[in-house]
């Protein structure tokens, strides 16, 4: 949970899909009430998530995925050091439609 100064839940980051074995891998997912964003909650947020995927879970990568115009959260992904390496077309279904989203990793 992401909270905000007043300790409301403002947001929700998960990491879900965790692959063991030769991979080593989970998804990062987030999102962040509107209300809250541009406070840096949720790059720290990403960032606190970052350490207990390397330092706890042991894992060797993490992916993430954006809207292609979601340029917010493109930049928290790349303030923590995740790269884009590509497009996955209509990926998730989104108020009703395939949309399609811009990859990102980020190795441990």
């Amino acid at each position: 949970m992401v909270l905000s100064a007043k300790g409301s839940i403002v947001g929700l980051l998960t990491l879900s899909s965790i692959v063991r074995g030769a991979f080593q891998n989970a998804h990062v997912g987030y999102w962040l009430a509107q209300s809250a964003q541009g406070a840096g909650l949720m790059t720290a947020a990403v960032g606190s998530a970052i350490k207990v995927a390397r330092d706890h879970l042991g894992l060797h990568r993490l992916e993430a995925a954006t809207l292609v115009h979601n340029v917010a959260s493109q930049r928290v992904l790349e303030k923590n050091g995740f790269e884009a390496y590509g497009t996955a077309h209509a990926y998730l279904r989104i108020a009703g439609l395939w949309q399609d989203h811009r990859m990102y990793q980020r190795i441990l």
